[in-house]
């Protein structure tokens, strides 16, 4: 009898026990901890940046000073998008293929953007940047790049005394603006690179064909 007087009680306890500490049957959840990214800016959009404000560097923060976004040139819609969107965009432009796609560069607080063009010379794939002013459409710096231009020749579309030519030219969205033949007094005259005919041609019609692409942007800014 004693025996079981002592089993009841040792029951009596542990039951007590279990009341006060209760299994712990839900996990424990951690704080939330933030994980720090650290986003490297493209080369290309680097480029970009200091072609647009000279006084650009590396400390300086892109987010600050350019706006990114896209022109579907299929259905005109535009879009904002972000600094890799906009890299992968401006480095397809060095290919031969047709972009369906364009960046657009907008500088911060300024009436400037930068438009990328796109053509092709005679050895390959031919583009431009334009920094232009959307309120005047007057060109405020231009600068080519070549894919395989012959050096001496082609090439030298990326030289300054060509590229000064476009420069303080007010574009026409509703036709050519440049030409290399002055058949009347439309347009601005180019002088076009010794030997190197096609390319010359490649330049002006890249310029003055891709620039009206942005014709329904432009025209939404102004």
């Amino acid at each position: 009898m004693k025996k079981i007087k002592i089993l009841l009680m040792m029951v009596v306890v542990l039951g007590w026990s279990c009341k006060e500490n209760p299994k712990q049957t839900e996990p424990i959840i951690e704080p939330e901890q933030k994980i720090q990214t650290t986003t490297e800016v493209p080369a290309s959009i680097k480029e970009i940046a200091a072609f647009a404000m000279p006084t650009f560097t590396d400390t300086t923060n892109i987010q600050d000073l350019i706006i990114f976004k896209e022109l579907n040139t299929t259905s005109g819609i535009i879009s904002t998008i972000d600094l890799e969107r906009a890299s992968d965009l401006y480095k397809k432009l060095a290919t031969r293929g047709q972009v369906t796609s364009l960046p657009i560069f907008e500088v911060k607080e300024k009436d400037l953007v930068v438009l990328p063009v796109q053509g092709v010379g005679f050895g390959g794939a031919i583009w431009a940047k334009v920094l232009l002013d959307k309120k005047s459409l007057e060109i405020k710096n231009i600068a080519f790049e070549h894919k395989a231009e012959s050096e001496g020749y082609g090439a030298a579309v990326s030289e300054k005394t060509f590229e000064d030519q476009f420069l303080g030219i007010k574009i026409n969205l509703e036709e050519d603006t440049f030409t290399l033949q002055k058949a009347n007094d439309d347009g601005h005259f180019i002088d076009g690179i010794t030997g190197s005919t096609m390319t010359s041609k490649g330049a002006v019609s890249m310029v003055n064909e891709g620039l009206r692409k942005y014709g329904g942007y432009l025209m939404s800014v102004q």
